[in-house]
């Protein structure tokens, strides 16, 4: 019986350590998209986008002027396929999104539309945190190239749940200053 367990031991031991088990495919994301308004009639969307294991889960919320007048978002939920998350995976790693950065445009000192993204990510262990801000106008962050990976893998998200919703849009973070 000794000898029992002493193998059941080192089977135990040899299957945890097995690469099989690792975290290489672990996937976790949460991101934040804002826009909005800060005027003496402020007001902003919010779109929070989780995925964790198997799905993406899609929710909306208003605030500010007459934000609480809109009925509040219940959180719609996404299967994710395995081949979506391979090619989440590697979209993320590929961009180099596996990282702390940050990008801070200047603001206007009132009366301006703005927008806010914010991740985090996690891929097999590594984590990454972006955050990205400033006026809907400042066209000039698209040829950041941390702005144009993190938009790549919102893109690549809105996709996977625009092929189970046809409802799912994604409107563009800045505009140009005419447009505004």
């Amino acid at each position: 019986m000794k000898y029992v367990l002493t193998i059941l031991a080192i089977l135990i031991c040899a299957c945890s350590a097995s690469p099989l088990n690792n975290n290489a495919d672990e996937l976790c994301v949460s991101l934040s998209l804002t826009v909005g308004e800060r005027s003496k009639d402020s007001n902003s969307q919010t779109t929070t986008i989780t995925v964790e294991r198997d799905v993406i889960a899609l929710k909306k919320t208003s605030s500010g002027y007459r934000g609480g007048s809109s009925a509040p978002s219940a959180v719609k939920n996404f299967r994710l396929t395995p081949a979506d998350k391979v090619n989440l995976i590697k979209l993320i790693r590929s961009n180099d999104l596996l990282v702390t950065d940050s990008i801070k445009l200047p603001q206007a000192s009132s009366n301006f539309r703005y927008f806010e993204v914010s991740v985090e990510l996690t891929v097999g262990g590594k984590k990454g945190a972006i955050n990205i801000s400033g006026m809907r106008t400042a066209v000039e962050v698209k040829e950041k190239k941390l702005y144009q990976n993190t938009l790549a893998l919102v893109k690549e998200l809105y996709l996977i749940m625009s092929r189970q919703d046809k409802g799912i849009r994604f409107g563009e973070l800045t505009v140009e200053p005419s447009r505004q």
